[in-house]
């Protein structure tokens, strides 16, 4: 008995203790979450879903009846009409094929039940229609074979929905045989009329609608005129056409809404369709009253859950508290509070305040190099996302940080190149570093060349956790080297055609002159032309020269008086090739015009002309004239010079040209006709080619 009564002193200090034991913290949030929510919850759950399974079940119930009987109404409509065209096929008149007496009669009945009537041979050609005049011209009918289908089995069948060429109007048809089987009495039933028997059963806040077999609308209870001829949706269509009636959610005008239907014998389907919101109508009282519960009981469970979480919150203080003090760059003591993952975190963040103290500065540092270098720096972890990006990356990319950080970065690296990520993570795994020249993409889709330097990123425990990649743009560097190896291939290539065009001339001069002084005199002026001809290459970085600066240039030393020269002609670029052979040319034809011609005497001229015309093969041609006049009387001469071989057969072999020579009495004449194509840089040839074109429709006008 002792035992048992200190056992029963003892056990109320044993469970408070063992509640003051640290717990954890996700114990502490269970209880917190079960007490506020779950009783509520449950309740509401299990109670919504009661409610609206009976009143869904009571609205089928509804559905399905409300089809039915509008159902019943079509059938009786349809009946009806059945019962006026078989008294009618029963006519004598058309026993006796007495049509016209027959549509009289037709007429009289036509007036007591709606809808129109026609009568139709087995063969499906209108003999007459109410809606015409006898013996009106009819059209074919557009149910043909239904009409057909009557005739040959005897029963009576009605059509789809069709649109009447009569009356412009929707119509359905009922057909049905007569007794001799030669002719066959179908009538119309007009939409209205059946809309107003679909609408008469409709109850409030219902749509009901009756479609026929191919699911097109016949009528509505609402808005007729809009719908009529529209189709269901089709797995609607398909669902009501597989049984006789059920229940289905549709969606109808654009409302999501849930429909009873009803099949006919003659394959019609009759809907009655509610909207799902007049469905919960009714609940929305009692949803009203369930919240009201609802609140009290989370306002209970509430007090519930604020007295556990007074428990945690007070220990979450105290965590807080240590935090701020870690935060303001206090190391304090670890805390010591009723929750074990508390104390943990305590432990952990006095241990991390440590640590980061150590690592800030380095840090500080390092991330200054980062943000301030000239070089694109970036950070990318394991599976090739970018986790960094410094604002040298951004110049660089074109991307900003926000843009660059989650992204792959193969996005940066040209298909044929994403080989070098597997050859940096490899280098990485190693231990390695990586320096490569290659190739990124920007942004905006352009390449640039840089200089990248990838080494791993390790973690403290010294696991691989990242790349690092620094990029140099290198693309003026690239530039400037293939530039220096262009001018230098370009220096050499053109310095070896230049001595071997001086050579020629000089070994050509020489053999025309008697002494030195004439060799002398000859080559210095030559060479002199050659170097004018290279001045305007050198200006155009050897892309070639207009002929007009070509001329001037020539003839510059020889003009004193700028008037005795006269140029004429479009402004074209001429090939380099094609400066320096013209050049030589002009050169010799300046020379010969100012020892005998033209410019050897006052009032002399030097008309310089060249146009462009097509040939007869049509293609473009340069023809330059050169006409003096003026001058000395002209006498051809005694022996051909080198100047006569340069202006003729070497302009005629270096430019694919016809050179032709005329020493007319009053002034020397000298014509070359080139082709276009040979001479004019590439980006004239197609001026060229346009000029001639216009030339020649003008010859032609």
């Amino acid at each position: 008995m002792l035992n048992s009564a200190s056992v029963l002193k003892t056990a109320p200090r044993e469970f408070l203790r063992s509640l003051r034991k640290p717990v954890p913290l996700r114990a502490a949030l269970a209880l917190l979450m079960v007490g506020a929510l779950l009783p509520s919850l449950i309740f509401f759950a299990l109670e919504y879903r009661v409610a609206m399974a009976d009143k869904r079940n009571e609205i089928e119930r509804h559905g399905r009846s409300y089809a039915q009987a509008i159902a019943d109404d079509v059938t009786r409509e349809i009946s009806v009409k059945q019962a006026q065209l078989s008294a009618l096929a029963t006519s004598p008149d058309l026993s006796a094929d007495n049509l016209a007496g027959f549509y009289t009669q037709v007429r009289q009945a036509s007036l007591t039940v709606p809808g129109s009537i026609a009568l139709f041979n087995a063969d499906g050609d209108q003999l007459f229609n109410t809606l015409a005049p006898f013996g009106t011209t009819l059209p074919r009918p557009h149910n043909v074979d239904v009409i057909r289908k009557v005739a040959t089995t005897g029963h009576c069948a009605t059509t789809d929905l069709f649109k009447s060429e009569m009356s412009g109007h929707y119509l359905v048809g009922l057909v049905c045989p007569t007794p001799n089987k030669n002719y066959v009495i179908a009538g119309g039933l007009p939409v209205d009329h059946l809309a107003d028997v679909v609408r008469r059963q409709t109850r409030e806040g219902w749509l009901s609608a009756l479609v026929d077999g191919t699911g097109t609308v016949i009528a509505r209870s609402d808005r007729a005129e809009k719908f009529i001829g529209t189709r269901l949706p089709p797995h609607a269509h398909q669902r009501v056409g597989a049984e006789t009636n059920g229940w289905i959610d549709i969606p109808l005008d654009g409302v999501q809404s849930c429909a009873g239907w009803q099949r006919l014998s003659n394959n019609w389907t009759v809907l009655a369709a509610v909207p799902l919101g007049v469905v919960e109508a009714p609940l929305r009282r009692w949803r009203n009253e369930v919240l009201l519960s609802l609140l009290i009981f989370s306002g209970l469970a509430y007090v519930s859950a604020a007295l556990v979480g007074e428990w945690i919150i007070r220990s979450m203080n105290e965590l807080s508290k240590a935090a701020a003090e870690i935060v303001a760059g206090r190391i304090s003591e670890p805390l010591q509070s009723s929750i074990r993952e508390v104390n943990e975190v305590g432990k952990a963040l006095v241990k991390a305040a440590q640590d980061r103290a150590k690592g800030e500065l380095a840090n500080a540092h390092l991330a200054g190099l980062v943000t301030f270098s000239s070089d694109a720096i970036m950070s990318v972890s394991l599976d090739g996302r970018i986790l960094s990006w410094n604002s040298a990356a951004e110049k660089l990319y074109g991307y900003r940080a926000n843009e660059a950080i989650g992204r792959q970065q193969s996005e940066l690296i040209p298909f044929g190149r994403l080989n070098e990520i597997d050859e940096k993570y490899a280098a990485a795994r190693a231990g390695h570093s990586l320096r490569l020249e290659t190739v990124r993409r920007r942004k905006d889709g352009t390449l640039v060349e840089v200089s990248l330097d990838a080494g791993p990123v390790r973690n403290a425990d010294g696991e691989l956790v990242g790349i690092s990649v620094i990029a140099h743009d290198i693309s003026q560097r690239k530039r400037n080297e293939a530039h220096m190896e262009f001018v230098m291939r370009e220096l050499s290539h053109r310095t070896k055609n230049l001595i071997t065009v001086i050579i020629a001339v000089a070994r050509r001069t020489a053999r025309q002159c008697g002494d030195f002084d004439d060799f002398e005199n000859k080559f210095t002026g030559r060479l002199h032309g050659l170097a004018r001809s290279h001045d305007l290459l050198v200006h155009t970085d050897w892309i070639g020269a207009s002929i007009e600066e070509l001329v001037r240039s020539q003839l510059a030393p020889f003009i004193t008086d700028p008037t005795c020269l006269q140029t004429n002609g479009p402004d074209l670029l001429l090939r380099p090739e094609a400066v320096q052979n013209l050049g030589f040319a002009l050169h010799e034809l300046a020379t010969n015009a100012n020892k005998f011609g033209a410019l050897c005497q006052a009032g002399g001229l030097v008309a310089i002309q060249w146009d462009i015309a097509r040939n007869a093969a049509g293609q473009a041609r340069i023809r330059l004239t050169w006409q003096e006049r003026g001058g000395p009387e002209v006498e051809p001469p005694t022996r051909a010079g080198f100047g006569s071989t340069v202006i003729q057969k070497l302009t005629e072999a270096s430019l694919n040209a016809t050179v032709s020579i005329a020493f007319n009495r009053h002034g020397f004449r000298w014509e070359a006709d080139m082709p276009a194509n040979e001479i004019l840089s590439e980006g004239d040839i197609a001026v060229a080619a346009l000029l001639a074109s216009a030339a020649t429709m003008r010859v032609a006008s």
